[in-house]
Formats: structure tokens, C-alpha cells, sequence
């Protein structure tokens, strides 16, 4: 893309990712405005060791931001983050169910705040360090799709953010693989180069996810069951649970184990065997499409972490999409997004609300 001078307000978390992103932009010629978005941590956590989410991270930015002879502000998004980001979050755990903070935060605070910035400072362009890319179809339409890097491929977390935001962004990283990405950040000698990165959620103080939620959500006890209701044991609270976890269920028996239902109405827990966990067919509510053709050769993935898996067809009925894989999918975790692509390009998702064993239901 020619820069054609323009300006452009880039998300700098102080990372790797973002501080090559802002070179390679000044490279290109663009007027690059790197912007710290406060979140929880960074206003909250000063005993914080994650990466991303710290007031040494922000110090970090600003000197990176120095360093590569750019300008660089830090803007305050902690309210909007506690409203559209952690409240869902909680909210989502106590109803048994497993969300994916990042895509809630790309799709309603990040871009929306990154925008917000570039009018304020009259840049045309915003940035950020996701690895994903944008295609120009005919009759100029925006399309979002997969980074060449496959296995660092981070379009599954931006299928929410609405097309107006994604017209005027800029993903710099979309056609490096992240050995690149280090090597260029190494040869700039940024520091960033050396940082252990984050992989989990941010805002999460010592990454413990089970100590955040105790402090925001009351301890309901209830029963651990298995299918035929059987009572098996006892747990303190739901949102200890996520579907398919084996790990601390701490229930004795000759065959494994694996959350297979999340009851939060009557605070129960049900257990099955690995073998019933895989369904064939994820219905999905909030559908997000960036294309009304659910026809062709379409890939889904349920989980950020999940392979691609072939899907047999889609339905569309009363608001929901339902889903349906040639194979049957492990764990189909309500809360989560199923995504869906083709030839690379993100059609659409939602948010999962029940797997389903057949294709009917």
C-alpha cells in the first residue's frame, strides 16, 4: 500500500509484534502515531508480570516509540474495558459458559478506540500488530483474511470488527511468518526482540485465571453428576469449569472423566466419557457474516487453538447458524467462536450456544 504520506494510529503494546509493525510502517512512509491503550492492568496491577499488561510494558512502548523516532500517546480505555470486556467475561463464566475476551475487546474497544484516536488526530489510517491481512475484492469491498503465517494466523480473533473499522486498517504483519518478524526486530536491535511473550488472557494479574474469578463471582456449590445423574462429587462454583477439562475434577472412577455439560441453573457439573464430548453440529447465536454465500468448499475452526475442519453445510434459521462438520468436533465449548472461512477468506462466525451430537436438534 502507498503511504502517500498519510498518518497513521498504530496499537503499541511493546511487544515484538507491534514495534516491528511501527517500523515497517515509518519505512513505508507513513506518519506513524504509536497509542498504549490503558486496559485493567495497566491502571490496576502493579504486581502484574505478563508482558502486555503492565506499567513496565507501557514504559516499554514509549521508549520503543522514542527509539524508532515516533510519536507516542497513551490513552486511557480502562472504563470501556471493564464494561464490554471483563463484565462479559464474568458474566459469561458465571453462566457456565467460556468466552473469548480478545474478540470482544478487538471488537468493541481496540479498533473502535484506535479509531476514535486517528479522527482526533486527523490520520487517515489505523494499525495494529495481528497477523492477518486484508484483501480488496471487486467493486472495492474489504475482506478479512488469514495471515500467510498459518501458524501464527490471528484472524480468528478479529471476524467481529466491523467492516467501516476494517477499511481504513492496516495489518503490516499479514504477509511475514513471525520468524521474520524476529529476525527484523533482532536486526533493528529492538529490545522487544528478547520479551517473553503473552499467550493468555491479559488481564489476568498471575495469569490465575480460577483467583480472578473467585474475586469477582460468590462461591455457589453444587453437585458433580454423570450423565444418568449419579452423584459423583461436589464443586464450589461453575466458572471452575470449562467443557472437555479432565484436569482437578478430582473424581475417582476406572474410566477418564471430561466435563461434558455445564449446568449453571442448577449449579451442576456433568461428566461423560471422552467419547461423547464430540459433536457434529454447533449451533451459534450473535452471528457476525461478512458474506450472505454459505455455499463452496467452507473451513470452520471452534476454537482459536482447533484445526480447520471441513464443514458440510450451513443453515441459517431464527437468528442462529447452525453448523454442520463432516467430523464430528471435540469439545464444542459454548461461549467460544466458530469461525468460518473459505479459500483463506473470513466469511463469518458467531458465538457458539450448544453442540449437537447429529445434524438435527
Amino acid at each position: 500500500m502507498n503511504s502517500d504520506g498519510h498518518g497513521v494510529v498504530l496499537g503499541m503494546s511493546g511487544g515484538v509484534d507491534s514495534s516491528t509493525a511501527a517500523w515497517m510502517l515509518a519505512e513505508q512512509g507513513y506518519r506513524v502515531v504509536g497509542v498504549t491503550l490503558r486496559f485493567y492492568c495497566y491502571a490496576r496491577s502493579s504486581r502484574s508480570p505478563r508482558p502486555c499488561c503492565s506499567e513496565a510494558s507501557l514504559r516499554h512502548a514509549r521508549m520503543l516509540a522514542s527509539r524508532l523516532g515516533i510519536e507516542h500517546r497513551v490513552i486511557d480505555a480502562e472504563s470501556e474495558f471493564r464494561d464490554a470486556v471483563i463484565e462479559n467475561f464474568v458474566g459469561e463464566y458465571r453462566r457456565g459458559r467460556t468466552p473469548n475476551p480478545c474478540i470482544v475487546c478487538n471488537e468493541k474497544v481496540k479498533f473502535p478506540a484506535l479509531a476514535r484516536v486517528a479522527d482526533w488526530l486527523g490520520c487517515r489510517f489505523i494499525a495494529t500488530g495481528h497477523y492477518a491481512r486484508l484483501v480488496r475484492a471487486e467493486r472495492g469491498k474489504t475482506l478479512l483474511a488469514a495471515a500467510a503465517d498459518a501458524a501464527k494466523d490471528q484472524s480468528y480473533f478479529l471476524y467481529r470488527v466491523p467492516v467501516k473499522l476494517l477499511e481504513r486498517t492496516i495489518f503490516p504483519l499479514g504477509d511475514s511468518s513471525k520468524s521474520e518478524v524476529k529476525r527484523a526486530a533482532s536486526g533493528l536491535d529492538l529490545p522487544s526482540a528478547k520479551e517473553k511473550e503473552s499467550q493468555d488472557v491479559c488481564f489476568l494479574p498471575d495469569g490465575d485465571l480460577g483467583a480472578f474469578l473467585s474475586s469477582e463471582i460468590a462461591p455457589a456449590p453444587g453437585e458433580v453428576v454423570d450423565r444418568k445423574g449419579r452423584l459423583l462429587g461436589s464443586h464450589s462454583g461453575v466458572f471452575h469449569y470449562t467443557i472437555g477439562q479432565r484436569k482437578g475434577l478430582r473424581i475417582a472412577g476406572g474410566v477418564p472423566l471430561y466435563v461434558g455439560e455445564i449446568d449453571a441453573a442448577r449449579r451442576r457439573i456433568v461428566l461423560e466419557p471422552k467419547s461423547e464430548l464430540f459433536h457434529r453440529t454447533a449451533v451459534c447465536t450473535s452471528v457476525r457474516l461478512r458474506s450472505n454465500n454459505l455455499g463452496g468448499a467452507l473451513a470452520g475452526k471452534v476454537r482459536y487453538r482447533k484445526p480447520f475442519a471441513e464443514v458440510e453445510r450451513v443453515d441459517r434459521a431464527g437468528g442462529e447458524l447452525r453448523v454442520v462438520f463432516r467430523e464430528p468436533q471435540w469439545a464444542i465449548t459454548p461461549g467460544q467462536s466458530l469461525v468460518l472461512y473459505r479459500d483463506g477468506l473470513v466469511i463469518g462466525g458467531g458465538i457458539v450456544a450448544r453442540g449437537l451430537k447429529g445434524d438435527r436438534g
